[in-house]
């Protein structure tokens, strides 16, 4: 089972900047688990990497620390280049263009005069640099960014790749195409690539001297290759297996390359990919799609690779071995709190971690299992049940110390797990599977029913009253599991609120509502197209839902609206649970811990044309204050800022902002309506570290 909203806005200053910041931030993997498309190294210790939402992160030690650069966008950004470590560049979705001149502390959009996707970018020099993108658009600049010309490529075909060798000499690749051109744009030529497959699509390309050009065809699980400047071209076929297509490619010289591919291998050659060796150092945790996707050859010793899950790996021999530096962990399918700040969160391979300080730190705890666990339930703080694939089921009965294998009678996976009390409890999952524990699960007893499909969730509001839902027919009983009886179908998830009304998820963000304990329900819409995967109800009124593609949406009159909020991620999101009001965690794929203290949304408008002289954190006004209050500070450098508010007792009560910030003038509208009257104190952090503390005095 996957398990008083207060609103802050910052005000309108003179010429400003207005972005929304999103109070779930990652606990991890830090600093982001989003797919990174692109990575870029100027040396082997300063890069960055970009990828979905927005997301650019920057290292300056060669991979050991990574942090978060604010883009101001949310577009997908698929490509990045620099050519020094202050002046670089990225595009990706709706045509965006951004231009960095600091070393990525801050980013200005620039024109492109389309709104088709921008795939590759490459920039030649301090003026001269290329872009490719869909139906054949390739933009060249002449004057550092400022301006971008179409140029005529003389095709419409969708582009994924663009490389220069110079200012003069490039090819661009995409479907079932690769064009070259020697005179900087002006004019395109294809190439006779013996393309075989009739889908096949131009990944990579790398223009490596006057003769030397590598390109990279997925479906055809080949590099081509010219070495007469593209009078002809010749294939080599990759070792890997097809259904694992190669996504990008990188070569040093004309001897030493590297290619990643989408499920998680990276090959190797030493002599022109002629032959290719499989790498065996790494292993990804799982085989999901887009588990590797792009590659950077920084000199004879060190590579990057990069990937989902916020994932880079690197090399410092050549690609012998890779270690990772960031991301790459395994998909976490269910959480639940029985604390303020105990928690346990489970996922792929036997994963159990658990948090004893609020998601601050997750540890891993040893489950004696390597199957997948799907959910996770807590009865109190120290007896709690896991159960996942192959008929796993776990118990404890020591807040998670120690976990011991239960015998389930199942051999189907298992999905849902939902106790009345230590030792009632019914698990659910594949092939409409059902089984009970009266004895704390000593004992398992098959329960049949007439649904078909597979079952995804339970939930009981008594020992008595309980519904299942799944892909077949959802099934609901009024007798504690002696009969079930079919429902509706096509569900994902399902919580009771009360012993009458509970809510359930399904597909294309549709929400299921019934105030009879599941004899009828009503059809929501959650006002999001992906799959709800995961629903939790603070009380009546309050919930959120969660989804695929990152999808979070929340209502707040019980059900009647839901509002989609901002996205932090692009990845699946698997379940979401609710401490309070404001303390909620969200996991999903590749190790997605997501957490929120304010319970939903923060728009940010900031006037960041001025740069202020010093740090400062004005008295809130008014003051004392009824129901709202303004809170003004100013940061004269790039930093990572956190504004907390405490109680009288030095209690944690809200996280106000929590983001990197660029120099600038902000100011924090503060609506206490939800809080009791007394004196509070707020604190600003810069970089984690505490600047200033002042009081204010709320009275009703």
């Amino acid at each position: 089972m996957k398990k008083t909203l207060l609103l802050f806005y910052i005000l309108f200053i003179s010429i400003t900047y207005v972005h929304s910041q999103s109070t779930w931030f990652w606990q991890q993997p830090l600093p982001t688990g989003n797919l990174l498309y692109g990575i870029d190294f100027v040396n082997e210790n300063t890069g960055f990497a970009v990828g979905t939402v927005g997301t650019i992160m920057k290292t300056t030690n060669g991979g050991s620390n990574w942090i978060h650069l604010t883009s101001n966008t949310q577009v997908n950004l698929l490509s990045v280049s620099f050519i020094n470590e202050n002046t670089g560049f990225t595009c990706g979705g709706n045509g965006v263009i951004l231009r960095t001149t600091n070393g990525g502390m801050n980013w200005v959009g620039l024109s492109s005069n389309t709104s088709l996707a921008l795939t590759g970018i490459d920039i030649v020099n301090e003026r001269i640099g290329f872009i490719s993108g869909d139906a054949g658009k390739i933009l060249k600049t002449t004057n550092g960014g400022d301006t971008w010309i179409s140029q005529n490529s003389g095709t419409s075909t969708t582009f994924n790749c663009i490389n220069f060798l110079d200012s003069l000499r490039g090819a661009a690749g995409g479907f079932r195409q690769l064009i070259k051109t020697t005179d900087g744009g002006a004019s395109w030529q294809n190439q006779n690539v013996p393309f075989v497959s009739s889908t096949a699509r131009v990944m990579g390309v790398q223009y490596m001297d006057t003769n030397t050009i590598f390109s990279l065809v997925d479906l055809d699980n080949k590099i081509y290759k010219t070495t007469n400047g593209g009078s002809s071209w010749f294939g080599v076929s990759l070792i890997t297996p097809i259904e694992n297509l190669p996504s990008k490619l990188s070569f040093i010289d004309q001897n030493t390359g590297i290619v990643v591919n989408y499920l998680g291998i990276i090959s190797n050659t030493t002599n022109g990919g002629l032959n290719w060796l499989l790498d065996s150092s790494f292993q990804t945790n799982n085989r999901q799609l887009s588990n590797l996707w792009n590659v950077d050859f920084v000199n004879e010793n060190i590579a990057y690779v990069s990937g989902g899950g916020g994932k880079v790996i690197k090399t410092t021999n050549g690609g012998s071995n890779y270690f990772l530096t960031t991301g790459g962990r395994t998909n976490l399918e269910s959480n639940i709190f029985v604390n303020e700040n105990t928690g346990f969160t489970v996922g792929y391979d036997g994963v159990i971690l658990k948090t004893t300080n609020a998601g601050n730190n997750w540890l891993q705890q040893n489950s004696n299992t390597t199957q997948n666990l799907n959910d996770v339930f807590f009865v109190n703080s120290e007896t709690g049940y896991v159960c996942g694939d192959s008929g796993v089921v776990l118990k404890t009965v020591d807040g998670g110390e120690n976990w011991s294998i239960l015998f389930s009678t199942a051999k189907n996976n298992l999905s849902g797990i939902f106790f009345i009390n230590e030792i009632v409890g019914t698990i659910v999952g594949k092939e409409a599977k059902i089984i009970k524990t009266t004895n704390g699960g000593l004992n398992w007893i098959d329960q049949t029913n007439g649904s078909g499909g597979d079952f995804r969730s339970v939930s009981f509001v008594n020992e008595n009253t309980g519904i299942i839902v799944g892909d077949g027919e959802d099934a609901r009983t009024t007798n504690g599991g002696l009969d079930w009886n079919a429902t509706s179908a096509g569900v994902f998830d399902i919580v009771f609120v009360n012993e009458f009304t509970a809510y359930s998820t399904a597909g294309s963000g549709i929400i299921g509502k019934t105030t009879n304990a599941g004899e009828s329900w009503q059809i929501l819409s959650g006002n999001v197209s992906e799959n709800l995967n995961s629903i939790f109800f603070i009380n009546s009124e309050n919930g959120y839902s969660v989804g695929d593609g990152g999808a979070m949406t929340k209502t707040t009159n019980g059900g009647l609206n839901w509002l989609p909020q901002q996205k932090l991620t692009n990845n699946d999101l698997k379940s979401v649970n609710f401490i309070n009001s404001n303390t909620g965690f969200i996991s999903g794929d590749f190790g997605a811990i997501l957490k929120t203290t304010n319970g939903g949304l923060v728009f940010i408008t900031s006037n960041t044309n001025i740069t202020p002289n010093e740090f400062t954190l004005s008295q809130n006004y008014p003051n004392p204050f009824n129901s709202s209050t303004k809170i003004k500070y100013t940061i004269k450098n790039p930093s990572e800022v956190s504004l907390k508010l405490y109680n009288i007792e030095g209690k944690e009560i809200q996280t106000l902002v929590r983001e990197y910030q660029i120099p600038g003038i902000y100011n924090v509208l503060f609506d206490a309506t939800n809080l009791p009257s007394g004196i509070y104190f707020y604190s600003i952090y810069l970089n984690n570290v505490l600047k200033k503390t002042k009081k204010l005095n709320f009275i009703k």
